[in-house]
């Protein structure tokens, strides 16, 4: 998780550079971990995702990750004034063995986006490729 955000802001230039390494040719699922303050003031957030294979071939990924559901309630998990929320960035994706590079920005209009504590990605296999 990385949670180097000053005053708790994710600033617009500030792209956080994650990278995975796939030992193993499957599928997999790539999930998006986001730790907020409490009673955040937005009910989703555009967020990109620059995906760089082994090969050097580039995809970018969109989502809005939903931080409220449809009544205004905090879809993570909240302890105190700290939430966690995880969604899905892509499921079942078939991916080659090697290191992949993931470059995380949120689309927020604005300088930075508040209240944030900290991101991070988890990977899944989530089948296993028969030889």
């Amino acid at each position: 998780m990385d949670t180097k955000f000053e005053n708790n802001r994710w600033l617009k230039t500030d792209s956080k550079i994650h990278s995975i390494n796939i030992e193993e040719e499957s599928s997999y699922t790539l999930f998006f971990d986001f730790s907020h303050v409490y009673d955040f003031q937005f009910s989703e957030i555009p967020i990109q995702f620059r995906i760089e294979s082994p090969d050097g071939t580039l995809r970018v990924e969109k989502i809005k990750l939903a931080i409220k559901d449809e009544n205004g309630k905090d879809k993570g998990e909240c302890m105190g004034d700290v939430c966690d929320l995880r969604q899905a960035v892509f499921k079942d994706r078939l991916l080659k063995k090697g290191n992949y590079s993931i470059s995380i920005s949120h689309l927020f209009n604005g300088e930075y986006l508040p209240n944030v504590i900290g991101i991070g990605l988890r990977m899944e296999r989530t089948k296993k490729i028969k030889p």
